[in-house]
């Protein structure tokens, strides 16, 4: 059953003749849109930080904005935090919020990085930005004030999809990652339909009811969708993957996709955390604000990348 917090405030905006985020085709007025609808209706959970400084980071087409919080208390974690929106929306204050919560439980320094976004910029200009910054970070991790051994990646939906991409990278060029939390990711850009094992499509505003994000991310370009820095579920071999965290709702067309990766993880050996929420759908980790059970789920996912990285839950 779906959350009765959710079900409200879908049936608010189903009341204020709200039509599905991705419906206008045009990046520029969806962009506004997911603005006013975000305030209007589930509002970010912003927790205490001790700072929040933005810099910018080299890139491989120009400077990468990104946003530097620091913890109360700090743990010695650094985690770079990719964004969701499908490749197409988003940015450093749309998820603020997701940000400031790792910061806070887990005690890291959390790096939010600001990557280009399609149509201007399809892929792979979005992933190679991630991968700059990690790797930017891993070099200066020091300065920043964490621990190389303590490095970790995260994101939620399309910027799930770029932190497990950039974790395949890491393990492939040698960059040792701690953890990575996978918050309902994109791994599957090939399956993006029939994912849901339900069948249920109450989550249908925030992903959209087809594949036009996945198409313009890709660019028109359909032969990427397996490529594994777009699909990581298509990785020759999962293993040696650093430890992960996946949580997923089950009103999201992403859930069989999201199994289907905890399962190659397992199956490579990788040490796995699958959280399944019943009641949630897609974009809960934002919506702590309006639904207590959403609020439960985010603070448990970032309590295990804690645990994973530090070894402590508190």
């Amino acid at each position: 059953m779906l959350d009765p917090d959710i079900a409200r405030m879908m049936q608010t905006m189903h009341e204020d003749g709200e039509a599905p985020l991705f419906d206008s085709r045009d990046a520029v007025s969806i962009r506004k849109r997911g603005e006013t609808i975000r305030a209007r209706y589930y509002a970010p959970v912003l927790m205490d930080v001790a700072s929040a400084q933005n810099i910018t980071i080299p890139g491989p087409d120009g400077d990468i904005p990104a946003r530097v919080y620091r913890p109360m208390t700090p743990t010695g974690a650094t985690v770079l935090y990719f964004h969701g929106g499908g490749w197409i929306i988003g940015d450093l204050e749309s998820h603020d919020g997701h940000a400031r919560r790792i910061t806070n439980t887990v005690g890291a320094v959390v790096i939010h990085v600001d990557y280009r976004l399609a149509p201007e910029h399809p892929f792979p200009a979005g992933l190679l930005d991630c991968i700059a910054a990690t790797e930017w970070v891993h070099h200066n991790i020091e300065n920043l004030g964490g621990r190389a051994d303590l490095l970790a990646v995260a994101g939620d939906s399309a910027g799930g999809n770029l932190a497990a991409a950039v974790a395949l990278h890491c393990r492939d060029a040698g960059l040792p990652l701690a953890a990575q939390l996978l918050i309902y990711p994109a791994v599957d850009l090939s399956a993006i339909h029939n994912t849901n094992t339900s069948g249920d499509d109450d989550d249908n505003f925030f992903t959209g009811g087809d594949d036009w994000a996945e198409r313009t991310y890709l660019g028109g370009e359909l032969s990427h969708a397996t490529d594994p820095r777009v699909s990581p579920l298509h990785a020759a071999t999962h293993r040696n993957l650093p430890p992960t965290i996946i949580g997923v709702g089950h009103h999201d067309p992403l859930l069989n996709q999201n199994l289907a990766y905890a399962r190659a993880l397992q199956n490579a050996d990788v040490p796995t955390v699958l959280r399944e929420y019943p009641d949630l759908v897609h974009g809960f980790f934002g919506m702590g604000g309006i639904s207590a059970s959403s609020e439960r789920a985010a603070d448990q996912l970032s309590h295990d990348l804690r645990e994973a990285l530090v070894g402590v839950r508190v």
